[in-house]
């Protein structure tokens, strides 16, 4: 089994004008990928107030409820299938928006998830953050999110940002796999914030590596490092210097002072980036190594 192979699409919608917009980059993946699209709207379920406390709706009123928005959904899915020739199923559910999409990943054997996000800044973010911050640092499939419409379907131009750490390279392969579906040209970009030498060179290196790994796979590439404090800034300036459609990152948590406060370095682009971000999920898997190309060094021999 092909793990970085995309064959189902998530794409979970709250119907709005953002989730509309990333709707679009979805059914165009699906199609170029020849994968699955299944579409999920969650519900949360409706309160009546019997003085201060919330009490839930009847059963017959919730139905009633999931049943009207299954119609829209099927009306959704019946225009997607007829436009577009793929294979399309919806399905409602009720509950937290984050838990439920995580859980449909799971049950569902997801590959990847197609969603809009209205970021999330100052009080909203240092207490929840946006839904689609909360599934990318959560989901155990990769996500992208979409703030704003693109001038054309598809990613054209990725941002793979490459640092020391090992989980920074897990990314390497999904990366390959989306450029490979859309002749994407990757933008590698070594990054570190020390200011040593010899952690500089390393970085180099890695960035040297990659470009032979990418070489070897037909991947048009450009190559650059970064040698800066704010990881997050500078890697959105150069993803817009460079006009690039999405930007690549790792869905990792640590517990450093700057992250407790703003979020990891995925919440932070999930919340403030305008570009399309690519949170793919740290592996601590030991097969890891065996199933990616990139990190067996297999591709190397």
């Amino acid at each position: 089994m092909d793990k970085f192979k995309i064959n189902k699409v998530l794409f979970p919608t709250d119907f709005s004008e953002t989730a509309n917009i990333a709707l679009k980059q979805a059914v165009f993946l699906a199609k170029t990928a020849k994968a699955k699209l299944h579409i999920l709207h969650v519900l949360f379920p409706d309160m009546n107030f019997e003085g201060n406390a919330p009490v839930p709706h009847g059963k017959s009123y919730n139905d009633n409820l999931k049943s009207n928005v299954e119609r829209i959904l099927k009306k959704i899915s019946n225009k997607i299938i007829k436009e577009n020739s793929i294979d399309v199923s919806y399905e409602v559910k009720f509950g937290v928006v984050s838990e439920q999409i995580c859980s449909v990943v799971e049950d569902d054997n997801i590959d990847i998830i197609v969603m809009g996000t209205h970021g999330a800044s100052g009080v909203t973010e240092f207490f929840s953050g946006s839904n689609a911050s909360k599934v990318s640092s959560r989901s155990n499939c990769q996500v992208i999110t979409i703030q704003k419409d693109l001038d054309e379907n598809g990613f054209r131009k990725i941002i793979l940002p490459i640092s020391l750490e090992t989980h920074s390279r897990q990314k390497v392969d999904y990366v390959i796999e989306l450029a490979k579906l859309f002749s994407s040209t990757v933008f590698i970009v070594g990054f570190t914030d020390e200011k040593d030498k010899l952690t500089q060179t390393k970085v180099k290196q890695y960035v040297k590596q990659v470009e032979k790994y990418l070489l070897k796979m037909k991947i048009k590439y450009n190559s650059s490092t970064i040698f800066k404090d704010n990881f997050v800034k500078e890697i959105i300036l150069f993803a817009k210097n460079n006009n690039a459609d999405l930007i690549a990152t790792m869905s990792e948590n640590d517990f450093s002072v700057d992250h407790l406060i703003k979020g990891s370095y995925s919440k932070q682009l999930v919340n403030h980036s305008d570009i399309p971000v690519l949170t793919v999920p740290v592996f601590s898997d030991p097969d890891l190594y065996s199933y990616s190309p990139y990190l067996s060094g297999a591709v190397f021999e």
